[in-house]
């Protein structure tokens, strides 16, 4: 009992004593009714000033490993979830749900918007599954983090309405195109991207919009799109396969700046790192064996290569949103560099069309067929041409012309 007296005098007493009250008196705010009533004033500021809009807790309980939350604002829009936790090994599994039926308020995407899913997971990793109904259509995904940091994304997009997913990046759209696809891609938090982008539309309605110029009136660069907010770019690996198909071309005129139709297809792979990225894709696109590469040292494209093996030239044309008032086939060739390239083009049993060149083009003339060649050479001091004409009317020839002008000068001279 001596000991006893004396052990309930000493500083060790006092301290335990105290610790045990204040993780009573803390056990009591955080996980019994009583406490649960009182904080949730707390979280409902709190969410306020997280959301920077009006809330109101409509549910709120806290155990030593349970939870449940229910809050909305005064649009309407809910945000719900429900599960428990570990306080020794720091796990959390839950299932959320989020209804945003209006825009304003909690709902910062301005688009209706209803998913639900669940979490799971630790410090180390954590998962996010989950299904959404947005701009029309369905989402289905899956999301993991290291450490809070996002490691991969698993995206299977069906029927999502791309009028409006371009409305809510402010262009103008007028289609009826609906966008599906799959999108996997693994490595972020490592920095060793890698997976793959498959993406299609199909449309039965397109109406040409106005082109938009860029915002900002600032150019773009792959050095921009990467660096952080010092302007340093780390150091990456990515191997990335983007595989696209359209009905309509025309749903990327924002995106080119120019008016595009017909069909086309894509299937592009880009490897490497920072100091030398490899672009390298095919493509069917107006009838064509197309193939194409790019080289892009320290984030600055340095060489372009194409090549086009017997496309369509109506398709050629129909792609650019014109009339054709030719028919045939069509060779392409190029090599681009920073300062200089070359490109050749070669057309193959070649028509006119007397009636389309009369209609759209307000020319003249009778049907012609003929074959052609076109060689330009681009160089810091200018572009230069050669090329041969034969059809069956007449054949004629230039060669190192100066300029597009003086081009020009030698045709109407070869007429005379």
């Amino acid at each position: 009992m001596r000991y006893l007296r004396t052990f309930r005098s000493s500083k060790t007493f006092k301290a335990l004593l105290l610790f045990f009250s204040g993780t009573g008196i803390l056990y009591l705010l955080l996980f019994s009714p009583w406490g649960n009533r009182l904080l949730c004033g707390v979280v409902e500021q709190g969410l306020s000033s997280a959301f920077e809009t009006p809330v109101q807790v409509r549910e709120f309980s806290l155990t030593h490993n349970r939870f449940d939350l229910l809050f909305d604002d005064e649009n309407g829009n809910v945000i719900s979830t429900q599960g428990g936790f570990s306080l020794l090994t720091l796990r959390l599994y839950a299932h959320y749900r989020i209804d945003y039926p209006q825009k304003g308020g909690i709902n910062a995407l301005g688009i209706p918007l209803k998913t639900e899913g669940s979490l799971n997971g630790g410090i180390s990793a954590f998962d996010i599954h989950g299904n959404a109904k947005a701009l029309g259509g369905d989402v289905l995904y899956r999301i993991q983090l290291h450490r809070f940091k996002l490691a991969s994304l698993y995206l299977v997009l069906n029927r999502i309405y791309y009028e409006g997913l371009l409305r809510l990046l402010d262009y103008p759209s007028s289609t009826d195109t609906v966008l599906k696809g799959t999108v996997d891609l693994r490595g972020f938090d490592t920095r060793f991207v890698e997976g793959f982008v498959r993406l299609s539309t199909q449309t039965d309605r397109f109406v040409p919009t106005e082109i938009l110029s860029d915002k900002d009136n600032e150019p773009f660069s792959l050095h921009s799109l990467l660096a952080d907010q010092y302007g340093q770019v780390r150091a990456f690996d990515v191997n990335v396969i983007l595989e696209a198909s359209m009905e309509h071309a025309g749903v990327l005129e924002q995106f080119v700046g120019m008016h595009l139709a017909g069909p086309a297809d894509l299937k592009v792979i880009l490897t490497g790192d920072k100091k030398l990225l490899a672009l390298n894709g095919r493509s069917s696109i107006a009838r064509s064996d197309t193939s194409f590469s790019a080289l892009i040292p320290n984030l600055e494209p340095k060489r372009l290569a194409i090549d086009v093996a017997h496309a369509d030239v109506a398709e050629v044309f129909t792609l650019f949103a014109l009339p054709s008032p030719l028919t045939g086939t069509v060779d392409i060739n190029g090599n681009f560099g920073i300062e200089s390239g070359k490109l050749d083009v070669r057309l193959n049993r070649a028509s006119t069309l007397p009636e389309v060149l009369k209609r759209e083009y307000n020319i003249t003339q009778p049907p012609i067929r003929f074959n052609a060649d076109l060689t330009a050479d681009l160089s810091k001091t200018g572009v230069r041409y050669r090329g041969s004409f034969a059809s069956d009317l007449k054949r004629l020839e230039f060669a190192d012309s100066a300029s597009h002008d003086q081009m020009l000068r030698e045709l109407l001279k070869t007429f005379r």
